[in-house]
């Protein structure tokens, strides 16, 4: 069923509201001046839009902007005679080239009753224009697509982006005829410009042939759409053009009489069967090939937050490193300059020895020469000989005079001054270079066990049901190898060790729009899952920045560096997925390990 007013979707407003339309629009001025004041947001939104360096695009402005070029489209229908009709035909447009509209055939298409019809378009309430006839110029009657002309409309066209991908977010925007019974907008209230209606969802299909069997290209989508919204765009989050909206499944009644309703079933013809429309008629609208990236104004909050937390990180980071170089700098003029005190304290100890060595010397030369002033001392020179006097020959008994003690000389050389040096000299040494890098390099290494050689023990884990009240759906028992000293699982998957002990990792679902959290206890014997799960736009941008991040496997040797740079990353995967998982968990699961 068609989402606009056509072959029985035609809104048949009979009384004096549509009697006070069709006179307003037969009676009332048109007002088909160029005058078009864009607003000066307008303007700057539409400069952010069209400037590829803006990323990510901020959603929220984006799809505002691209809301003014969506326009109502109002049809009046005469009969024979030219005599205007209780019957309008209402849809939605949306400027595709400076003074072309794009709507569905449907909501134009002039019914048995009607000879003729006048069209109308009554544009967004921010687009600073008012209603205005247009003329068809084209029509494509498989593809339900036709071609207006408004060559005085000023509203700048919207961009197309020929390669829409399954799943990405997409935005409906167009007039509905629900919104305006429930706004009670009739008659000459349906010429007021207005706020588009706008519903949010995903593509959910793409097929070759749209519902009435024609090939032509076609995408199923999640984003609501009502009678009335027929011929508007189907945009993505960048407010970029990836279908026309045509189709919504009706509700029907069965062979039984039951009620068989369609939720969900939306159809709008494909982006690319609108460009082929639009370069048959000779129309080039301006197309995108970049991919959108976008985010909604809160998301941009919350990642200029985190981008603040982590550019903090790392200039502290960078800050360590600096006071690190800087303190090992001045560790290593601290060694240089003790080890030249010791050298120092060392020749002036020898020069002190020396100096007592002298003295020494000297003074118990002095005490013997006082004691025995004609004794010889052994610094003497050797006495002459005398003659000997000629023998008397009278015989005199001669007696040898008491032998006089001379004092023992001691050894010159202070041995136990000398000893005292050393022990000095040695001690102050060791008390200079202990504990200091010097030390280390000067003494002989031990030969370590290599890091690398920590053992991985295998691990053996059961589900505790009593603390797992919402288990993982289809989990069972766990086997994995696990290093402890290394934080590391199965040899690759590295976890961060938390103050207390614990061990935790964040991981990204690969076909589902799940996150995870994993901590693993202190003693090694409880493991923890908690899954988180994420609508699908949440889920895109947190895998994106996940990705960013880079791959994250263990390191097995003990360079520091690499080390350093493992422990940063794990942080900041932490902190992302501490902005993202603010939300209660979906499941708990527990296990009990133990070492088998």
């Amino acid at each position: 069923m068609f989402a606009g007013m056509g072959a029985g979707l035609v809104q048949r407003m009979k009384g004096i509201g549509l009697g006070l339309l069709a006179a307003g629009l037969l009676c009332l001025p048109v007002d088909v001046s160029p005058a078009f004041a864009q607003d000066a947001n307008s303007s700057s939104l539409s400069q952010q839009l069209s400037d590829p360096d803006f990323q990510p695009v901020n959603s929220t402005k984006a799809l505002k902007a691209s809301e003014q070029s969506v326009v109502r489209v109002l049809v009046v229908y005469r009969g024979y005679g030219g005599v205007p009709l209780d019957t309008v035909g209402m849809g939605s447009g949306f400027v595709v080239a400076p003074g072309y509209i794009v709507t569905n055939y449907h909501v134009v298409q002039v019914p048995p009753e009607a000879s003729s019809a006048d069209i109308y378009i009554v544009p967004h309430k921010d687009s600073g224009a008012g209603y205005q006839p247009v003329q068809l110029m084209k029509s494509w009657i498989q593809g339900d697509l036709v071609l207006l002309s408004a060559p005085n409309l000023k509203i700048p066209p919207l961009k197309l982006f020929l390669t829409p991908y399954k799943n990405e977010r997409v935005v409906s925007m167009g007039y509905p005829d629900v919104t305006d019974h429930l706004l009670n907008r009739s008659g000459t209230a349906l010429l007021e410009p207005a706020d588009a209606y706008v519903t949010q969802g995903s593509i959910a299909l793409f097929a070759a042939t749209n519902p009435d069997g024609s090939r032509v290209e076609t995408l199923f989508h999640t984003a609501p759409i009502n009678h009335g919204n027929s011929g508007g765009p189907l945009l993505n989050e960048c407010g970029q053009v990836v279908g026309v909206n045509t189709w919504t499944a009706p509700s029907t009644l069965s062979a039984g009489g039951n009620l068989d309703i369609s939720a969900g079933q939306f159809v709008a013809t494909h982006v690319s069967a609108l460009n082929t429309f639009l370069s048959s008629a000779g129309i080039s609208p301006e197309i995108v090939s970049t991919p959108c990236y976008a985010k909604s104004e809160d998301e941009i909050v919350k990642d200029d937050a985190l981008s603040k937390v982590l550019s903090a990180a790392a200039e502290a980071q960078v800050q360590r490193l600096v006071e690190q170089k800087k303190a090992e700098a001045d560790r290593a003029l601290m060694e240089r300059l003790q080890l030249g005190a010791m050298v120092v304290l060392s020749v002036l100890v020898l020069i002190l020895i020396g100096l007592i060595i002298r003295r020494e010397i000297r003074h118990r030369a002095e005490i013997h020469r006082s004691r025995e002033p004609d004794a010889p001392t052994a610094f003497d020179e050797a006495p002459v000989e005398r003659a000997k006097p000629e023998r008397v020959r009278h015989r005199i008994e001669l007696r040898a005079p008491p032998p006089v003690k001379v004092p023992g000389i001691k050894h010159p050389i202070p041995w136990g001054w000398i000893a005292l040096a050393a022990v000095i000299v040695i001690v102050v040494a060791w008390f200079l270079i202990k504990d200091r890098d010097i030390y280390r390099r000067l003494s002989k290494p031990k030969v370590a066990a290599p890091v690398a050689e920590a053992v991985a023990v295998k691990m053996s884990c059961t589900i505790d049901p009593n603390a797992s009240p919402n288990p993982l759906s289809g989990a069972g028992p766990i086997e994995f190898e696990f290093d402890s000293v290394h934080a590391c699982v199965n040899g690759r998957t590295p976890y961060e060790r938390q103050p207390n002990g614990s061990l935790l990792r964040f991981a990204m679902g690969e076909a589902n729009p799940v996150a995870a959290r994993m901590e693993f206890s202190a003693d090694g014997q409880v493991f923890t899952r908690y899954d988180y799960r994420l609508d699908p736009a949440q889920y895109t941008n947190f895998n994106n920045q996940m990705k960013a991040l880079g791959t994250l496997r263990c390191s097995m040797h003990s360079n520091t560096g690499a080390l350093a740079a493992l422990a940063n990353n794990l942080a900041r995967v932490r902190t992302l997925s501490q902005t993202y998982l603010t939300m209660a968990a979906e499941t708990k699961t527990v296990w009990r390990c133990k070492q088998t």
